[in-house]
């Protein structure tokens, strides 16, 4: 187990964000007494999902790092150019932004050459420019396919020149292994996972589920998490035109690029916007049947969906889009490949309410090999292979 490590973590959340894999790794390195600088998403001047609520993010980065648990702190860059995702140059201009800032805080804090973490794939410049004992790269998703300001070529060429200097690689999904491992050898694939403690002690207990969720008629099909671009909200439409007396609950932030004009006018879909993260368990406990929408495309294929795990950590039916993440659970959950077999999965679902205690239990029990403490020894197994664990800094 790595202990006693300073590690800098470059994430694409913020700390306050919906809780990801990335909260969950670095909470898992403070509590085995490794210090944590993370740091929050980086935002340019056009950030519309973000700077119009938070305009206290011009200055914010003034303050420096702030703590927020024990052996974490959490600190967020100046407002960036934007563009750096389309043009090296711009990126470039970022990069000697970030790293002046980086350096003096980690000088602030007393880090010794930390371990880079990184989760920002256009980062090959910082890591040459701040002192590290090492690099490990995430892959959460496949950049190459993001909307927005992004230019697929540039953003790609970004990647790989980090995955030549990263030490390890590690990706979320199959298919996102092949062209990361042929640039970078030592990559390894560690999927998202579930806190299936917390979710399994909702499917068995008997308190009710959460007062926001209950005062929706049943029945409830619904939806948790960020609702971006590739949330398939065309499909959702379809679901609540053709069963009116369904309710479509989506539970999380909406994203500006995810076109809501599919759902307005819908009397029976619910947008509960972001709840908090203590209430999601019982609101996902209020569910008759769970959804995972995605559209079909380049996105689903490299997607490792938070929420599949944490459906069946509840013990939840689920109805997934046909995308691989989704194969990996046949027979825990219904796959659908077109919007009528999707209605007519959930129909099935619906009409073999209330489950058998065992149909229940199977999913509890295959939920339980994904949990987040697993999924955090096989990433501290891949580090020990390499002997980054014990790499102390020089």
């Amino acid at each position: 187990m790595m202990r006693n490590r300073d590690i800098l973590c470059l994430s694409t959340q913020d700390w306050t964000g919906l809780r990801t894999r990335k909260h969950r790794f670095m909470e898992f390195f403070a509590q085995n007494n490794n210090r944590v600088l993370y740091i929050e998403t980086p935002v340019h001047l056009l950030g519309l999902d973000v700077l119009p609520k938070d305009t206290g993010r011009f200055f914010r980065f003034l303050r420096g790092p702030r703590s927020v648990a024990h052996n974490i702190h959490v600190g967020t860059l100046p407002i960036l150019l934007p563009f750096f995702q389309m043009s090296s140059v711009i990126n470039s201009v970022n990069s000697a932004i970030i790293a002046s800032v980086l350096r003096n805080w980690i000088n602030r804090l007393g880090f010794q050459t930390p371990l880079l973490w990184i989760y920002t794939p256009s980062s090959a410049e910082l890591v040459e420019k701040l002192p590290n004992s090492g690099v490990v790269y995430e892959c959460v998703d496949e950049f190459r396919a993001a909307k927005g300001f992004v230019f697929s070529s540039v953003i790609g060429s970004m990647e790989d020149k980090l995955l030549k200097l990263a030490n390890v690689c590690i990706v979320t999904q199959e298919s996102l292994y092949r062209r990361r491992a042929a640039i970078c050898s030592n990559t390894f694939v560690v999927p998202n996972g579930a806190d299936t403690d917390l979710f399994r002690s909702i499917a068995n207990d008997d308190s009710p589920p959460s007062s926001i969720i209950d005062r929706i008629p049943r029945p409830r099909l619904g939806f948790v998490g960020h609702i971006q671009y590739w949330v398939d909200l065309k499909l959702l439409r379809y679901l609540a035109d053709q069963r009116p007396n369904w309710h479509i609950v989506l539970i999380g932030p909406t994203h500006p690029l995810a076109d809501q004009s599919h759902l307005r006018g819908a009397q029976n879909i619910h947008l509960l916007g972001r709840q908090d993260q203590a209430e999601i368990p019982r609101m996902v406990k209020g569910l008759d049947v769970c959804l995972n929408p995605y559209k079909d495309d380049e996105v689903a294929l490299n997607a490792s969906p938070l929420k599949l795990y944490e459906y069946l950590a509840a013990g939840k039916p689920v109805v997934s889009t046909d995308m691989p993440e989704a194969r990996k659970f046949d027979g825990h959950i219904s796959i659908a490949k077109t919007h009528s077999d999707f209605l007519a999965c959930c129909e099935r679902l619906l009409a073999s309410l209330p489950e058998t205690p065992s149909t229940i239990k199977a999913r509890l029990e295959e939920a339980a090999l994904h949990s987040w403490t697993k999924r955090f020894m096989a990433v501290n197994a891949a580090l020990e292979s390499l002997s980054l664990v014990n790499n102390r800094p020089h």
